[in-house]
Formats: structure tokens, C-alpha cells, sequence
């Protein structure tokens, strides 16, 4: 086994460090943000790609501080939120039932009142043939998920006391 990190690109978000913090370090408020989602429906090609993950999700459940997924074939895994320094870090990481050991940083710096810079960093403690499986798919799903990250209306949402 060996250590593999992988760090996304550094994110602009349009809305103030602790509206980003708020939503982003509370698996629950995640949560109704997701069923929010997919009651309203997203637009476009993202429709499509929302629809191929949720084919393999069976059912979620959220706690503040964990997100637990039924995932077909493979059974619940659950993030769990290992750490929090308000309102820079959000350290998750898994529940052992992963073949593999994983940390996922989130990391939070104030540019300006409406300027949230956010970097995301992987640390996975993953063997060879997984390491060469799935180096570039991470690479590219933590870009992904730091784009997401950007589009969320955080202060539209802290206004609706999600």
C-alpha cells in the first residue's frame, strides 16, 4: 500500500466563506440540498450524469456529521466528517468498508466578502493495482466535484434556512 494524493484545481466560489462553510460542514443540510435537487430536476447534460449515479444508489440517509449511501452491488458506505476548524477545513474520510483507507480535505480561503477560494485534496491509501485503476478517475472526480461545489447559490440557500 502506498500513499496516493491527488489535488483538484483551486475554485472560486461567488458567496462568503461561512455561507460555504455552513452548508459544506453539515451532512444534513447536504442532504436536503439533494432532495431539493431531485424534486426541482437539473437542467441539461448534468441531468444525464445525475441519472447514472443515482441508477447505482439504492437510498441515503443523513446525519450531521455522516452521509450513508446504499450503493447496488457494493452495500453502505458511509463519509463520515472527521474533523472541522471553522471556517477553513472539512477533513472526511470512510468507515473501513472500502478496501481502501481515505481522507478528503476541503479547504476554504477568504479572497474577499463575496470570494471563497476552495482546494480539494484526496489521500488515499490505495495498493498498485488500485492505484493505477483509479489515479485518473479521482483526478478528474475531484474537479468535478470542486465545479459542483461552485454552481450551489449558498446565499439563496442560507436564506432558506436549509
Amino acid at each position: 500500500m502506498s500513499t496516493t494524493k491527488v489535488v483538484s484545481e483551486i475554485f472560486k466560489i461567488d458567496s462568503p466563506i461561512q455561507d460555504v462553510y455552513s452548508l459544506l460542514s453539515d451532512f444534513q443540510k447536504i442532504g436536503r440540498l439533494a432532495e431539493m435537487v431531485k424534486q426541482m430536476g437539473v437542467p441539461g447534460n448534468q441531468s444525464t450524469e445525475l441519472e447514472k449515479i443515482s441508477d447505482k444508489i439504492e437510498s441515503t440517509r443523513f446525519t450531521e456529521d455522516a452521509c450513508y449511501v446504499m450503493v447496488k452491488g457494493l452495500g453502505e458506505v458511509a463519509v463520515k466528517m472527521v474533523e472541522k476548524e471553522e471556517p477553513k477545513l472539512i477533513k472526511l474520510g470512510g468507515d473501513g468498508a472500502l478496501p481502501f483507507e481515505f481522507n478528503l480535505w476541503i479547504q476554504l480561503l477568504e479572497n474577499g466578502p463575496c470570494d471563497t477560494r476552495m482546494k480539494i485534496t484526496f489521500h488515499g491509501e490505495l495498493n498498485m493495482v488500485f492505484k493505477m485503476l483509479l489515479k485518473g478517475k479521482l483526478e478528474k472526480g475531484i474537479n468535478q466535484l470542486g465545479e459542483g461545489l461552485t454552481r450551489i447559490p449558498y446565499g439563496l440557500l442560507r436564506n432558506l434556512n436549509l
